[in-house]
């Protein structure tokens, strides 16, 4: 819940950038990045809740963890590409540095959507599907599911926003 709504009081915060440029091109960058976020988080956040959950949990039981983790991944992926797309369109890095810049990007973007994720995921998971937690108790096990959210989110981020922004740097001609 708190998640939300720090995310609904970031979007006035979301800057304008790109003034310079011409005018229905950062918007371009800023929609198609907003767009792709959103299908990327979906394409990972269900595929990812259903392996935390054991194979013979009832349908009822796993929805109650796969659609608030789908919700929050996709949001959480949809703002950090639009934070890329910012950060891209304020740097104009050239074609030749937008690959590092990406990839770093991308390890950010990464690690907080994937952190958040699968904090949350695990969060659920564990007592309304009875997900084993070992030998840890419940608040590390959210701790766990939080770092290695982040490690996995990080790690894919870096090829995602190294191909994202070099195509940014193309379409704008930086």
């Amino acid at each position: 819940m708190v998640i939300c709504i720090l995310m609904v009081a970031l979007i006035p915060s979301l800057s304008v950038v790109g003034n310079d440029l011409p005018s229905d091109r950062p918007e371009q960058v800023r929609a198609g990045m907003t767009i792709c976020g959103a299908l990327l988080g979906l394409g990972i956040a269900i595929p990812a809740a259903l392996d935390v959950i054991p194979s013979d949990t009832p349908l009822s039981d796993s929805l109650l963890v796969v659609v608030p983790v789908a919700a929050v991944t996709t949001t959480t992926i949809l703002f950090a590409s639009r934070w890329i797309a910012e950060v891209t369109l304020s740097l104009k890095p050239s074609l030749l540095s937008s690959p590092f810049l990406g990839a770093a990007l991308g390890l950010i973007g990464g690690a907080f959507a994937g952190g958040i994720s699968f904090a949350l995921g695990m969060s659920l998971a564990i007592p309304i599907v009875n997900v084993s937690t070992g030998s840890l108790n419940y608040p590390q096990s959210i701790g766990m599911g939080f770092l290695a959210g982040a490690f996995w989110g990080g790690i894919f981020g870096i090829p995602a926003g190294a191909v994202a922004v070099p195509i940014i740097s193309l379409y704008m001609g930086f």
